[in-house]
């Protein structure tokens, strides 16, 4: 009997089952389609899944990091993996498997989760419109961060494993594009459908690509890094490097554009402007390392730095750095002619902590000072904005007491999860572990 027959027969002549009728009706539809949506692989393995999305998604509340963050948004309970646009993106493993939860930053209400039953990704990574969890030799899978949704699935390079699942050693996404590496071989994915557009082995005259430094886009051009160059004459034999060298591949078919010698140890290079790439080295005297990739040959000049200090972010002009000698103090140098620019130091009776540089700004935080091997005292405590260029205060506010969780380790206030309208402010103990509370603060409103 068909379902039009039904109707007539059992239903139209009686108006009040229609009610109670379209509600299972609605409920059926709506279990079918949940379980349409769980997927499982082809030998009845794990189950991935969505929940979600709940209403129209976040508006984001800027897109760069805050120059006056004067208004609280929020205090969450643990700090999230990344801020893009309003979501606020958290993961969490049980036993069960992962999950991967967006929220609002405004309300803290959930938009969406997506899990996965009984595994666990080697790697997630986030980028402004996707999550990235690799599976080792599941594949990866691409979230959309608007839905929850996957958006696609797609294999990655073969890992030297012994039979075991070997480790991604890099995977980020970029214009457009997703990077992803073995130390035998790195791909390109499209960040719309996962198809690979190309392809690429370690260069000539090394024997892998490096987990050390995470790719980065420059004009036209991928920059990642090889490790194990014994054959070539430019790099020198110094075990603590690795012989490691900085790989440019052209962004649209991977060949290899240029190449040049990777040796401060432990310091990642970071890109000044669309040609140029500076490094500081992080545990010995090498100076200030500024290269110029325009031309068909890398030019690297050496510029005077001082031993003992780690850099914390640059502009295109300014490289801002802590020195471990003198704690807290800030200082900017020049790109050009490296001579130091300024210097910031605490007001007197505080401390500076661990600071971010973010859209030509510097965010620290001024904070008591704290005696070695104690825990950090309670006082009053202002997030600083300076401007990166000239080291000049643009900006300050004043911090409520955060709860440092009962840690008896020494900590301090860190700004984080800066940009998107947002920064994060939470403890940072020594082993890297952040408090349970995170202060959210945008830009103040006139």
């Amino acid at each position: 009997m068909s379902i039009r027959r039904l109707w007539d027969r059992w239903f139209a002549p009686r108006p009040r089952l229609r009610v109670p009728l379209a509600l299972v009706l609605v409920l059926a539809l709506g279990a079918g389609g949940w379980q349409a949506y769980a997927r499982f692989t082809d030998d009845g393995g794990p189950r991935e899944w969505t929940k979600g999305p709940y209403g129209k998604a976040p508006v984001a509340l800027g897109k760069t990091a805050p120059a006056r963050p004067g208004e609280m948004v929020r205090r969450l309970n643990r700090t999230p993996l990344a801020v893009v646009g309003g979501l606020a993106l958290y993961e969490d493993t049980t036993r069960d498997g992962t999950r991967l939860t967006a929220r609002s930053v405004r309300t803290d209400r959930v938009h969406w989760q997506y899990g996965r039953d009984k595994e666990f990704p080697y790697d997630l990574v986030i980028g402004d419109e996707l999550a990235l969890l690799w599976w080792g030799g599941e594949g990866l899978t691409a979230v959309d961060l608007r839905t929850g949704e996957p958006r696609w699935h797609a294999g990655t390079p073969r890992t030297l494993d012994d039979g075991h699942h070997g480790l991604v050693t890099n995977l980020r996404v970029m214009d457009g594009t997703v990077l992803v590496a073995s130390e035998e071989e790195l791909w390109a994915l499209s960040a719309a459908d996962g198809k690979r557009r190309w392809r690429a082995a370690p260069p000539k005259g090394c024997e892998r690509w490096s987990p050390t430094d995470a790719p980065f886009a420059l004009r036209e051009v991928y920059v990642v890094e090889a490790g194990g160059c014994p054959d070539d004459p430019a790099l020198d034999d110094d075990p603590q490097t690795a012989r490691m060298a900085q790989i440019g591949l052209d962004a649209g078919t991977g060949a290899v554009r240029w190449r040049f010698a990777h040796d401060a140890r432990l310091a990642p290079y970071r890109p000044v402007d669309d040609a140029t790439l500076v490094v500081a080295p992080a545990d010995r005297d090498g100076g200030l390392s500024v290269t110029d990739v325009s031309g068909r040959r890398p030019g690297t000049r050496t510029l005077p730095f001082p031993d003992g200090e780690r850099a914390r972010g640059n502009t295109a002009r300014t490289l801002v750095s802590q020195a471990y000698d003198d704690p807290g103090a800030l200082r900017g140098y020049a790109l050009d002619d490296g001579r130091r620019r300024w210097t910031h130091r605490p007001a007197k009776g505080t401390r500076l902590g661990e600071a971010v540089v973010a859209g030509g700004r510097v965010y620290v935080v001024e904070q008591p000072p704290q005696e070695k091997g104690r825990p950090a005292p309670a006082g009053p405590s202002r997030l600083l904005v300076l401007d990166a260029e000239r080291g000049g205060l643009s900006y300050s506010i004043s911090l409520p007491e955060l709860d440092r969780g009962g840690s008896g380790e020494p900590q301090q206030l860190v700004p984080s999860l800066a940009g998107h309208g947002v920064i994060a402010v939470s403890w940072d103990e020594i082993s890297r572990v952040a408090g349970p509370d995170v202060l959210v603060l945008t830009d103040a409103q006139p």
